[in-house]
């Protein structure tokens, strides 16, 4: 509710620590993301690479390039986009380039796995089964999300599957926010849901901004089980099911 508050032009908006958020930061990074600027995924959060793009911006319209966006910046921003419509083609490529692969191979690919606490021997599962295919994986444990994003961001995984146990109807999540839905998260969780359904019954696959799938570079999903024993009891071929679906993502890139 605080980040749908900010409104657009009520402060200045630039790099620092903490890094601001909100919807005001959303519609800019939208906005350079239509001009064909990376800002990387459009999460409401600026970052290095949102400042980084608009000091680019500001620097091509000769707005001096301090990356810090003011009423000039976004009146010029405003103009250029009006005509163009709503569209966010950069943000899409950028995280379809992430996950370019020939003929879905895992050799030599990163790929994270995690968990927030108990699921400790899921995800030895998954970083077995798909170490078969020589991808490296790096497995995080940690009960904060956001550490944990942090964590894989600089690992550099090209995919993130994370598990969770919560008093739910099961689902798997992908990163869903104003003006931007992970496809390829989408595609991820979808996968996974309709594989696990005939052990686990209906999986919902939702779009959410949970920590985890917002502050992600790649693309991310969380598994949600209802009941811990049935999903220790299935963890081998769960990881099966995480294995393929991520095979599968790899293979199935559309043409950029």
């Amino acid at each position: 509710m605080i980040e749908a508050g900010q409104r657009l032009g009520d402060r200045f908006l630039y790099l620092r620590t903490p890094h601001l958020r909100g919807d005001d930061v959303a519609e800019v990074q939208r906005m350079l993301s239509t001009l064909g600027f990376s800002v990387g995924r459009i999460d409401g959060i600026w970052g290095p690479l949102t400042a980084t793009a608009l000091a680019d911006f500001q620097t091509n319209m000769s707005l001096g390039g301090d990356g810090v966006c003011g009423g000039r910046t976004l009146q010029t921003l405003q103009q250029l986009v009006r005509p163009l419509g709503d569209a966010s083609v950069v943000a899409h490529i950028t995280e379809r380039q992430r996950l370019e692969s020939a003929g879905g191979q895992l050799i030599g690919r990163r790929i994270a796995v995690g968990e927030a606490g108990g699921l400790e021997p899921v995800t030895a599962s998954v970083r077995r089964e798909i170490g078969r295919d020589g991808a490296e994986v790096l497995t995080v444990h940690h009960p904060d999300w956001s550490t944990q994003a942090a964590q894989v961001n600089r690992f550099g995984a090209a995919v993130y599957i994370g598990f969770e146990v919560k008093s739910t109807a099961p689902s798997v999540s992908y990163f869903q926010g104003r003006h931007f839905v992970s496809r390829a998260g989408q595609k991820l969780a979808a996968d996974i849901a309709d594989r696990l359904e005939p052990m686990f019954g209906p999986i919902a696959t939702n779009g959410m901004g949970l920590p985890m799938l917002r502050e992600s570079a790649m693309p991310a999903v969380l598994c949600r089980f209802e009941r811990i024993d049935a999903l220790l009891e299935r963890n081998r071929e769960v990881a099966d099911i995480v294995a393929q679906s991520t095979r599968d993502l790899l293979a199935d890139q559309p043409a950029a």
